[in-house]
């Protein structure tokens, strides 16, 4: 794990042991099934990375 992501585990995890420990058991597994060697800040955004909504639609107005 590098240093970097260690820091923004701690960061996010904000005092809270279990939250920091099941952020990186997903980082862990995520890395295992990947067969990566290190666990970095790009593995950490694409497993926890929001995803995208589309913009809600206007209803269409006087008829």
């Amino acid at each position: 794990m590098t240093p970097m992501l260690q820091q923004t585990l701690c960061d996010h995890a904000a005092g809270n042991y279990r939250i920091l420990t099941t952020l990186a058991a997903e980082l862990l597994a995520a890395a295992a099934q990947r067969d990566l060697p290190q666990l970095d800040e790009k593995l950490y955004l694409q497993v926890f990375a929001q995803p995208e909504r589309p913009a809600p639609r206007r209803a269409v107005a006087g008829r």
